[in-house]
């Protein structure tokens, strides 16, 4: 689950007015991050807590180490503490710490300093304490989020923040955890569940939820229940981005599949025998499953005439690569686009850098005005609904950043929209499963070496 700041202040009110005081909800989240912490035994610990609730969950956490055996001193540089609870819990946890007023050397810090509540760039004190931090040589667990970075977004971000060996997140992931220009700051991080109701509208998507039974078949079932699927891509210049794609379709278990190609790749037509093929010039003269437009095609090659038939289709239909514009945004059938941060620039008219700092935010919103079901490819890929909700994929797979990467998912996800019984998530799964193959093959082949191709044949070997 993944909340912004406004969700998690929401969620703490109700539960507030609930019936559970915020001072037993602080010690809730501290008693859930304790047993978590890679604290070796006798290990010295300076916890720095500011004056928000994160400070007061600061000091919970000190408490408990103390109790448990550790030297703990803490440190308030930023003043007095600003709520009632907080305060309480500081005076009880007094008498088992020792209170510093400069830093101390220590084997961990422990940093308490700022909450999800910080939207602006740390500044002062603030600022000098963060440098501090960042100059020692000690793991760093941060609590929540790393201090100094924002939590939803990383717009005006200037860098200066806590570089955590590890955070724990309370309750849920944060926004700014699956951010480029902020992740680096969280190091390894941990979702750390405080026992209160989840009501967030984006999901975390891991190894885990990929679902394998995609890769079984039927004994009694026929081509025909698997899908015809229809890929139209390439130009003059641009011939093997449909075959790539076209192959991906069928590792990926569709039935059947239709290629539509310039005649300048007829000649590739010997490497994927498996598969029918018509040119671009060619009526669509029957129905598919599921049809996907784009790879390998360029605006003034024929793509407006192509699209104007492929959008009075009534099915899915994945719009990737070229065929990516602002005027195809229109159809019958259900819409997945498939954009990479340059693509989406172009469908939007924000800035690369503009749509990285808030890809949450300016995702869900385009879904949602567009009514398409939206894949922002990215280290954190999103796949979002029409209804604006969502999940980021964390599968790590440095061996997509490669040419020919977008083809292959494109080819997947065209392979499980055309599945007559779909998954609950055909976007998710084909995120999923091609992360997973590039993972996996790059087990064996150095994630610099990996070609699409690669990643193509190891689909059908997870």
């Amino acid at each position: 689950m993944i909340y912004t700041a406004a969700e998690i202040k929401q969620i703490d009110e109700q539960v507030i007015q609930q019936g559970m005081p915020e001072a037993v909800l602080m010690e809730r989240a501290a008693s859930a991050i304790v047993p978590k912490l890679h604290i070796r035994e006798n290990a010295k610990i300076l916890v720095i807590c500011g004056k928000g609730n994160n400070g007061g969950d600061g000091w919970v956490v000190a408490r408990e180490l103390a109790i448990k055996g550790h030297t703990v001193s803490v440190w308030s540089p930023l003043g007095e503490l600003k709520t009632d609870a907080a305060q309480t819990h500081a005076t009880y946890a007094s008498q088992f710490v020792q209170i510093v007023e400069q830093p101390i050397q220590s084997d961990f810090i422990i940093d308490a300093l700022f909450g999800v509540g910080l939207s602006v760039p740390v500044t002062g004190q603030a600022r000098e304490v963060i440098e501090w931090v960042n100059q020692q040589a000690v793991p760093v667990l941060s609590i929540d989020v790393p201090s100094g970075i924002p939590s939803d977004h990383a717009r005006g971000f200037d860098g200066m923040a806590i570089r955590a060996t590890h955070t724990y997140c309370l309750h849920g992931f944060k926004r700014s955890a699956f951010l480029n220009r902020t992740a680096p700051y969280y190091g390894e991080v941990e979702r750390i569940d405080i026992g209160i109701p989840h009501t967030s509208d984006w999901n975390v998507l891991s190894e885990s939820d990929f679902d394998r039974s995609l890769l079984e078949r039927d004994r009694y079932s026929h081509k025909t229940d698997y899908g015809h699927g229809l890929l139209i891509g390439g130009s003059r210049h641009l011939l093997g981005a449909p075959f790539l794609g076209g192959r991906a379709a069928i590792r990926s278990g569709i039935g059947l599949l239709n290629l539509s190609i310039p005649r300048e790749a007829n000649p590739l037509i010997s490497t994927l025998p498996e598969a029918m093929y018509n040119q671009h010039t060619d009526a669509l003269d029957r129905s598919y499953d599921a049809i996907a437009i784009g790879p390998g095609m360029v605006e003034g090659e024929g793509i407006d005439h192509v699209w104007q038939q492929v959008s009075r289709q009534t099915c899915p239909i994945i719009v990737d690569a070229g065929a990516l514009a602002a005027k195809r945004l229109e159809s019958r059938g259900p819409l997945i686009l498939t954009p990479h941060p340059g693509e989406f620039s172009r469908l939007t008219g924000q800035s690369v850098e503009d749509i990285e700092a808030d890809r949450f935010s300016v995702a869900s919103e385009f879904a949602k005005q567009h009514r398409v079901h939206l894949i922002l490819k990215g280290t954190y890929t999103l796949i979002v609904s029409p209804d604006g909700t969502g999940a980021v994929n964390t599968v790590e797979a440095s061996a997509l950043a490669k040419g020919g990467s977008g083809d292959v998912l494109t080819g997947i996800l065209l392979a499980l929209w055309a599945r007559k019984e779909k998954s609950s998530s055909p976007s998710e799964q084909a995120v999923l499963w091609h992360a997973l193959a590039a993972k996996s093959i790059s087990r064996t082949i150095h994630p610099a070496s990996v070609l699409a191709s690669d990643v193509i044949e190891e689909l059908g070997r997870m």
